[in-house]
């Protein structure tokens, strides 16, 4: 199996033309590309992640790492720090650091995190719930299916019933999915530590029927859950590994059909990664030391508004800030958007036309007195301040946060940057 890596945006070497056509087929939440495929040159784009093909993996990673001779395991270590914390992935920061001082690839990491929460589900319960079964039998047993006995050629004779009976069983179809699941990753998984746990998982489901899984047994499969087992830790344990098991074999987007060609794709925008990781390190670190320092309270994307109305009766062009901070008569104190992209103080790199005029919406339509706009920091520290006026006090605060940092062991520094970032800077660039 080859592996390939490399950073957002990078340039990919070394696929052939059929890899190159699978990876051509990938689309996004969006139906976006997920890979730039050219005549010349196959390229990353803003998804990071991986993508597993027949024979070669492809691990795609963020720009987000301090040192150069350990950039690939400090980046995978981040991205599943994010995916953690947005609660994207069930992973702890220990397991974290135990996996990525290992260097696996992300994808063996992902196989782990699978075999390793199956197992600890399946050795505090086996699944198991009521089926419906049909069948014929010699007795009465359920329901009798008078009609589909009657349709049949010999429906007269008296000692076979058509019947219809539940049966509390494992046999079922999240554990169907996830068998087949697990015989999946046996083929792929390399890792000393994940194969015994795969061997032991082929045991448990041994009596559980084979299936090949198509796009629709997940959510069927949810919804029996839902509607047979109604236990809060099955719902904790068990339905997250199903939304795994389904990128297992659906992926991301359009792909061939399941279980004719092994591949998968588990990809993320890091738009909307970076996005929803700082509102959610805001909510947990910064919101209560705001509300009781300055009686501030947190909105995130909520009580949207439109920019303008059609007739007066059609709103149009709705506004969808990040994070919003409010008093207590509910007046905007604080709005704060980010955008995923690389800025400088170099013109071609600065803040966008289309990302100020968002921002002065913001500003306009909420009345709120400052809006600050986050971007990642890839280089130089940005602080940057813009008011309307030669005489009138700055509304639009331009900051930039360096997330190239051990962020599982680097908290409260990041922490101490959003915090000074939201400050109002006296100094602009």
């Amino acid at each position: 199996m080859k592996l390939f890596s490399v950073f957002e945006y990078g340039r990919i070497e070394g696929l052939t033309g059929a890899e190159k056509d699978l990876l051509d087929q990938l689309r996004g939440p969006h139906h976006e590309r997920l890979f730039e495929i050219g005549w010349r040159e196959t390229r990353a784009t803003s998804f990071v992640g991986v993508v597993q093909l027949p024979q070669t993996t492809l691990q795609v990673l963020p720009k987000m790492y301090r040192h150069e001779d350990a950039k690939e395991r400090e980046a995978t270590a981040n991205l599943l720090f994010l995916l953690s914390y947005t609660r994207k992935l069930d992973v702890t920061e220990p397991e974290i650091s135990r996996l990525t001082e290992q260097r696996a690839p992300f994808s063996e990491i992902l196989f782990w995190i699978f075999a390793r929460r199956l197992w600890d589900a399946v050795h505090r319960e086996v699944l198991r719930g009521y089926v419906t079964i049909e069948d014929r039998l010699d007795v009465l047993k359920g329901r009798w299916l008078v009609a589909a006995q009657a349709g049949r050629p010999d429906g007269w004779r008296r000692d076979r019933f058509d019947v219809a009976y539940d049966e509390f069983t494992e046999d079922n179809l999240p554990n169907r999915l996830f068998k087949a699941t697990v015989h999946r990753l046996s083929r792929w998984a390399q890792d000393t530590d994940t194969r015994p746990l795969l061997t032991q998982l082929r045991a448990v489901f041994a009596d559980v029927a084979d299936v090949t899984p198509q796009p629709h047994d997940f959510d069927q499969a949810a919804q029996w859950m839902l509607r047979h087992r109604r236990r809060a830790n099955e719902g904790h344990l068990y339905r997250p590994l199903l939304k795994l098991a389904q990128m297992f074999w659906t992926g991301t987007g359009p792909q061939p059909s399941p279980g004719r060609t092994e591949t998968f794709a588990f990809l993320f925008d890091m738009n909307q990664l970076f996005e929803e990781f700082i509102a959610e390190f805001i909510r947990r670190e910064l919101r209560e030391i705001w509300h009781e320092r300055l009686g501030w309270d947190m909105r995130v994307q909520k009580q949207n508004r439109a920019c303008l109305w059609y007739e007066a009766r059609q709103p149009r062009f709705w506004l969808h800030p990040d994070v919003r901070f409010v008093d207590e008569e509910e007046n905007s104190i604080l709005i704060i958007d980010t955008k995923y992209k690389e800025l400088t103080a170099d013109r071609k790199k600065w803040v966008s036309d289309e990302d100020a005029r968002q921002m002065y919406a913001y500003s306009r339509r909420f009345d709120s007195p400052r809006v600050v706009l986050l971007y990642p920091q890839f280089a130089e520290k940005i602080v940057a301040d813009f008011s309307a006026g030669a005489n009138l006090p700055p509304w639009l605060e331009v900051r930039t946060v360096d997330l190239r940092r051990v962020l599982s062991k680097e908290k409260g520094g990041l922490r101490t940057e959003l915090e000074t970032s939201f400050t109002r800077q006296e100094t602009p660039l």
